[in-house]
């Protein structure tokens, strides 16, 4: 039952729930920049055939009742948030049908009404904070939207989400009793026992690894832009999506195999060279997710578990692409090993020079994502659905490259701040980027300065172009 705070109490302990501190870093950075659309998480579909609305209603329904995080808000009592779980919250699915349009106008009002949902932004202090818009464009066609603010939700709740929805969905039509699995444990207990653990001796050797590991460390990357940087970003941005091809990706799954590396080691790697020749730094930062869910109790939540990485690669002896990959990997085991320790509580204890125009510690992302293909294949009876692009028009960092892999393909997104880069710069990028891995594949025992970017150096263009800035 609910204390007198409105939360509902984990395992018996009284008083308001903690956040975890990754929700914390969110709901600061909320406080600081009311309306800030950044953080909603969304994913699109194309649904073709005859979805019964009503029988995915009641499926939606179910799942907010199971899962605490799809019912929970935020309040705070002399600046301390605190989660507050509801009993129960209206559902969130707005049903729009545009069928009564003509036909010409209805791709263009769908854009229209995707675009509002995606860029909406949430109040924390209201549950729930996600959404579903169900676009009906013609007889047996449909859009549906679903956005989640990052502070409850991550890529791998978009999947336990969504694979909820297809069980229930199946059962329901065909007439199957579906039982989920129970939740022996809710979110909430996690944010708890994670002050818990941080706060004894493994929050102090945590703090011990990652403060000598990133001492000394640069305060920026600083990437050659079109225009000098606001003074204030705007979170405005924009994604080129480009395919890796087949060859190339064998390529690099065969160099992975060769080095004891993984798929997410060696195209990290690369990235790494690239930042590199392109700035012309050898001390590189470059933050990468981690999921966060090692015990199995967590893996069926909705929450969000992701905390970020920081990557430490120094390439000033000009290593070989082999011996790059080496320190890659070495770099990136030791962190996972210590990767539970929240990025808010590092940036914390190394205090870093602090701007309000770049992030801290690290201004690029890097994700490889690499859910298992069974987790990725959701479908619903008589339903086909096609994943349709992201339509956000925000970036949190200057630049954010994401690898997605499947089964027979490896496809990427280069997501950019537009305060800072135009597309043709970024498109310039990928290019070098997918020529850089080529040559590492093709001599992995070249050193990285000899590394080809097969188009005209991309820092020197920069320079004439901009003066210098």
């Amino acid at each position: 039952m609910p204390d007198s705070t409105g939360t509902t109490p984990p395992d018996g302990a009284t008083g308001p729930a903690p956040l975890s501190l990754t929700q914390e870093q969110l709901w600061v950075l909320d406080r600081l920049e009311p309306g800030n659309a950044s953080y909603n998480s969304t994913a699109m579909w194309r649904l073709d055939g005859p979805l019964d609305v009503e029988v995915l209603a009641a499926c939606l329904r179910r799942i907010v009742d199971r899962q605490e995080m799809l019912r929970t808000s935020f309040a705070s009592v002399d600046g301390v948030p605190y989660q507050v779980v509801a009993e129960d919250v209206p559902l969130p699915l707005t049903v729009t049908d545009l069928t009564d349009l003509p036909e010409d106008r209805r791709d263009a009002e769908a854009d229209r009404l995707v675009h509002e949902a995606v860029h909406r932004p949430f109040d924390l202090g209201r549950a729930p904070l996600f959404r579903v818009e169900l676009v009906r464009t013609g007889p047996e066609r449909h859009v549906m939207v679903l956005v989640v603010h990052h502070i409850v939700s991550d890529g791998w709740s978009f999947q336990v989400l969504l694979q909820e929805v297809a069980d229930l969905y199946a059962g329901a039509v065909t007439g199957t009793e579906v039982k989920l699995p129970p939740l022996p444990r809710q979110f909430t207990q996690y944010a708890r026992e994670q002050r818990e653990r941080l706060a004894g001796p493994r929050g102090r050797t945590l703090l011990k690894y990652w403060t000598e590991r990133l001492a000394g460390a640069p305060a920026s990357l600083d990437l050659p832009a079109d225009r000098p940087r606001p003074t204030r970003p705007s979170f405005r941005g924009d994604r080129h999506v480009f395919q890796v091809p087949h060859d190339l990706r064998q390529e690099l799954n065969r160099l992975a195999q060769r080095s004891r590396a993984s798929l997410f080691m060696v195209t990290l790697a690369g990235f790494k060279a690239l930042l590199s020749r392109i700035t012309g730094q050898q001390d590189l930062l470059v933050g990468t997710p981690v999921g966060n869910r090692d015990r199995p109790e967590w893996s069926a939540l909705v929450g969000y578990f992701a905390d970020t990485l920081v990557m430490r690669t120094d390439l000033s002896d000009d290593p070989t692409f082999r011996e790059l990959l080496g320190r890659v990997r070495k770099t990136a085991l030791e962190a996972f090993v210590h990767r539970d320790l929240p990025f808010r509580m590092l940036v914390e204890e190394l205090a870093p020079e602090r701007a309000a125009n770049r992030n801290p510690l690290f201004q690029v992302m890097f994700i490889l994502q690499n859910i298992p293909a069974r987790r990725r294949q959701v479908e619903l009876p008589g339903v086909t659905m096609t994943r349709l692009d992201d339509v956000r028009s925000t970036s949190i960092f200057d630049v954010r490259l994401d690898l997605f892999e499947f089964e027979d393909e490896l496809r990427g997104q280069l997501e950019y701040s537009t305060d800072l880069f135009d597309r043709p710069t970024i498109e310039r990028m990928t290019e070098q980027y997918l020529a850089l891995l080529a040559d590492a594949c093709a001599g992995p025992e070249r050193r990285v300065s000899a590394l080809s970017l097969g188009a005209a150096d991309w820092a020197d263009g920069f320079n004439d172009d901009l003066g210098g800035i």
